[in-house]
């Protein structure tokens, strides 16, 4: 799998892109196999150009398998999650906010493989506890 795939003009205005996200996706970045397992995630892309502000919209559709914490069995995680980034341009490249990206003047294209891998991981629970345990223990 190759990480150009995930570049996007900044010269077009609007755009509409499906991305399939399974565990290639995943080896084209540092992780542990054993945080999870099987993903299979659908993720429909929007980009709009308004007034010169891109507006990226990310809906994440699937599911990923886990590994209980507490008894080590393996369950299913849905993921449906809908993200939304905006890139406006200015002197230098700021990614300090989660909401907006700023882009040098210059920047033809921005390749969103590490946003998807980030908001990815971020949509994973820290422990990862079976539905079904939950019930019992909470």
């Amino acid at each position: 799998m190759n990480k150009n795939i995930y570049n996007i003009s900044l010269l077009s205005n609007n755009e509409k892109i499906k991305f399939y996200i399974n565990k290639k996706f995943f080896k084209l970045f540092i992780y542990n196999e054993e945080d999870f397992l099987n993903p299979k995630i659908n993720i429909f892309f929007e980009k709009k150009n308004i007034n010169n502000i891109f507006i990226f919209k990310f809906n994440f559709i699937g599911v990923i398998t886990l590994i209980c914490d507490i008894t080590y069995n393996k369950f299913i995680f849905k993921i449906n999650k809908k993200k939304k980034l905006n890139i406006i341009f200015g002197k230098n490249k700021n990614e300090e906010n989660d909401n907006y990206l700023i882009l040098p003047f210059n920047y033809r294209k921005i390749n969103i493989s590490q946003y998807i891998y980030e908001s990815i991981m971020l949509m994973l629970p820290l422990k990862k506890i079976d539905p079904k345990i939950k019930k019992i223990i909470y």
